[in-house]
């Protein structure tokens, strides 16, 4: 099974919850085994299904018989040209990009769009930027590519009985570029792609911190270093997924040790 932006390479399914993203009037093109079909609105389409022509968010499913054994939910993107000479979308402040502006931005209409699934273990919500918290619509990206990194290293996590958490808690993920000029975050963060998260396992206890990683009965850096450690090691193996980046951060006085993961194609290193 899989599904392709038309123009764009196609790819398999990864999970049998997943989500596309596709811009206001263009097709997305379905290819699927005999007896599969795909469908919106309990209407199927094949081979090619065409985007309305304004950004929303639509379910789909792929179905076999009487039995659903894929969901996906269809994000069709705000035109990345829709922002104004000032820098804002529909009273949302993205800023300029500095290089390279994405195509368009996943909308969300309002706060139960927070729990909008993209993979088994990640919801659109965790990934919103920390601006204008009482504002909709927000706007927000986030990489297919690092989603797959994030599912597989907390799949992992889970196998190797280090953990039982059902997500990682997800501190900064997608960043406008306005917020990420504010924070002094770097000229070109992948963060501001959507490619890129800061993470921790906060399972036991469930504080709002790391948890202990290395057992050593702290929560420091070392913590952070180990779940660094682990990432490279399963990566390195790893060699379906997409190549990205990891760093080691310490805590500071806002927040606790974390991770960054991002999938930006090629490998990076930092902070260990």
């Amino acid at each position: 099974m899989s599904l392709k932006p038309s123009g764009e390479a196609g790819y398999a399914l990864p999970f049998s919850q997943w989500y596309e993203t596709v811009l206001p009037g263009k097709g997305l093109d379905i290819t699927l085994p005999p007896g599969y079909v795909f469908m919106i609105d309990d209407k199927v389409w094949t081979p090619t299904w065409r985007a309305p022509q304004s950004a929303q968010t639509l379910s789909a499913t792929i179905r076999s018989g009487f039995e659903t054994v894929a969901t996906i939910n269809i994000f069709v993107l705000e035109p990345h040209s829709n922002i104004d000479e000032k820098g804002w979308l529909n009273g949302y402040r993205i800023g300029t990009y500095p290089r390279n502006p994405p195509k368009g931005f996943i909308k969300l209409e309002g706060p139960n769009d927070h729990d909008l699934d993209l993979s088994p273990h990640f919801k659109l919500g965790q990934f919103l930027c920390k601006q204008q918290s009482g504002h909709w619509p927000k706007y927000v990206l986030v990489s297919q590519n690092n989603v797959r990194r994030l599912e597989a290293l907390l799949t992992a996590l889970n196998d190797d009985k280090t953990t039982e958490a059902e997500t990682f808690f997800v501190m900064s993920g997608f960043r406008t570029p306005f917020y990420n000029s504010a924070i002094g975050s770097a000229k070109f963060s992948r963060h501001m792609y959507g490619d890129a998260a800061d993470i921790y396992v906060d399972y036991e206890p469930l504080n709002g911190n790391m948890d202990d990683l290395n057992r050593d009965g702290k929560i420091t850096k070392a913590d952070a270093n180990w779940l660094y450690d682990y990432a490279q090691k399963l990566y390195k193996h790893r060699t379906d997924l997409p190549k990205g980046g990891i760093g080691a951060y310490r805590a500071n006085a806002v927040h606790g040790p974390f991770v960054h993961v991002d999938g930006r194609g090629t490998t990076a290193r930092w902070g260990r």
